[in-house]
Parts: structure tokens; C-alpha cells; sequence
């Protein structure tokens, strides 16, 4: 499986995805022990970026790898999970974020790797997921420098809520259909 990647680890764009998970601790650090949340939300803004302009190296210069395709969403996950929780103490409702999250990135996960297994193709994100994120990140800077409270910061995560849950829906049913698909090809050739 590891020779799959052979010659993708060390490219522009997965190093950057890298750095994004090397912010993380910092980001903790900078929240929890600091309560510099200017500062947590800067870093934020940070890995958003570097996530925008790893996607566009990759593109532009034709870097896109299958290893680039796993590291990538994985950068952006451990972000979202850990600024989350991060939140969870000041915003009750961001326990259900916690669970909806935890469970898409595991249930998306599965799937892509059943895709993978089946059809020998790693799946890139898809433009729900991307918007799905640009949504999370905005709202999470907003509840990190604002000093939301009550109602508006109840709708702000309702909003992440509901673009998660849209995000899930439709790559659970692109997935599936690539599944069967996968299946119906296989039962034709075994036939």
C-alpha cells in the first residue's frame, strides 16, 4: 500500500498540508494557555490558507497525488476536530458539532476507503466538501473573535450543523453509487 505513494510524500502541497498539522498544538496552546484568541483565531486563518494555496499548487502545477488526496482532508480534520473541542467549553451546542463531526469524518472515511479498495481510485474532496469547510472556518473565526453569545452563536453553529449534514448526505450518496456501480461492473464480467 505504501508503495502507492512512493516519490508523493515531499511535494509542495503535502508539506504545507503537513504544516497545517504541525499548527495544531500551537493552536491549543495558543487557546487554552494563552487565551490569546486573536492570536488562536490568526493561526486558524493561517491553516485555512495554507489550505487554500496547497489546493492551488497542486492544481495549477499539476502536483495533485493520491497521497495529497488522504493528507490533505486529514489536515483539515484534525483542525476542525481539535478547534472544536477547543470551543465545546464555551459553546454548549458545539457538543453536537462534535458528535456530527466525529462521525461524518469517520463515516466519509470508511467509505472512501471502501471506494479506494474497490475501484483502485482515491477520491478527491468535492465542492460540498469544500464548502462545508469555508463555512466551518468562517464561522469558527467569528465565534473565536467575537464574543458571540446566545442566539447568534446557537444559529452561527447550526449553520456549520447544516452544511456538515448537507456535506455528509452527498458524499455518502456519491460514494454509494461509485459502490454499486463498482458492483454491477464486477457482476457483468463475473457473468
Amino acid at each position: 500500500m505504501f508503495k502507492r505513494f512512493k516519490g508523493e510524500v515531499f511535494t509542495i502541497p503535502n508539506i504545507l498540508s503537513y504544516a497545517r498539522i504541525a499548527l495544531i498544538p500551537a493552536i491549543v496552546w495558543v487557546y487554552y494557555s494563552l487565551k490569546m484568541y486573536y492570536l488562536a483565531a490568526a493561526l486558524v486563518v493561517v491553516s485555512g490558507l495554507t489550505d487554500c494555496i496547497d489546493g492551488y499548487i497542486a492544481r495549477h502545477y499539476n502536483m495533485i497525488t493520491d497521497l495529497g488526496k488522504i493528507v490533505d482532508p486529514l489536515a483539515d480534520k484534525l483542525t476542525q476536530i481539535t478547534i472544536v473541542a477547543c470551543l465545546v467549553y464555551r459553546y454548549r451546542l458545539m457538543w453536537v458539532l462534535v458528535g456530527l463531526l466525529v462521525f461524518k469524518e469517520l463515516f466519509v472515511s470508511l467509505m472512501g476507503f471502501a471506494v479506494m479498495r474497490t475501484t483502485n481510485v482515491v477520491e478527491g474532496s468535492r465542492w460540498y466538501g469544500k464548502l462545508a469547510t469555508i463555512i466551518f472556518y468562517l464561522i469558527i473565526v467569528l465565534l473565536l473573535v467575537l464574543d458571540v453569545e446566545g442566539q447568534w452563536a446557537n444559529a452561527l453553529i447550526l449553520l456549520c450543523i447544516a452544511g456538515m449534514s448537507v456535506s455528509l448526505v452527498l458524499y455518502t450518496v456519491r460514494y454509494a453509487r461509485i459502490l454499486i456501480s463498482a458492483k454491477k461492473d464486477k457482476q457483468k464480467i463475473d457473468t
